[in-house]
């Protein structure tokens, strides 16, 4: 058995880990059921195990833990991706829209994607930065995970995500109500 094999065996249990810490399994939704994140996860360890190199002083499941976790993120944003979720601007919620809960009132009702879309194409400075945290927060990804990924302290990153919030809010209902302010 060859070094990488031997890694892949001894740390199975990573990829339960990570599903359990770090992934909401959904049964109803196809391809977040358990047995398909665990099948995601061990291609994502077999990729740390090939990628894993010991001369760099860490240990295998201090690697392969964050290799798997960003993997199994970004797979199940792949999967929500497929299914836009619809969210009020009325009640505009991060926590809301991660979860996939929808308001369906019909003409106040968008379809989050086409709003951080809007924000990017439009909006420059701490305010389009809020619109990228804003995405990486609702696929999943934590304040931390998005500060380390842009080199900032994590209130920095909630700041913001509140900044792009009231701009978006504010140029929705500018739409939504003929271009007059509130």
């Amino acid at each position: 058995m060859n070094r990488r094999d031997q890694l892949i065996r001894e740390h199975l249990n990573c990829v339960h880990r990570v599903i359990h810490s770090s992934i909401h399994v959904n049964p109803n939704v196809c391809g977040l059921e358990y047995d398909d994140l665990y099948q995601e996860g061990c291609i994502a360890l077999w990729r740390a195990a090939e990628t894993f190199d010991e001369r760099q002083g860490v240990q295998f499941h201090s690697y392969a833990f964050p290799v798997i976790r960003n993997h199994l993120l970004d797979y199940c944003r792949k999967i929500q991706s497929q299914t836009a979720p619809v969210v009020s601007l009325e009640a505009w919620d991060v926590e809301m829209a991660r979860r996939g809960e929808t308001d369906w009132d019909g003409e106040n009702s968008l379809f989050v994607e086409q709003v951080l879309e809007y924000g990017k194409r439009t909006y420059s400075g701490v305010a389009r930065l809020g619109v990228e945290a804003l995405e990486l927060k609702i696929a999943g990804y934590s304040g931390t995970d998005i500060a380390k990924l842009y080199g900032v302290q994590p209130n920095h990153v909630g700041a913001w995500i509140s900044r792009a919030a009231q701009k978006l809010k504010k140029d929705v209902y500018l739409v939504e109500n003929g271009g007059t302010n509130p």
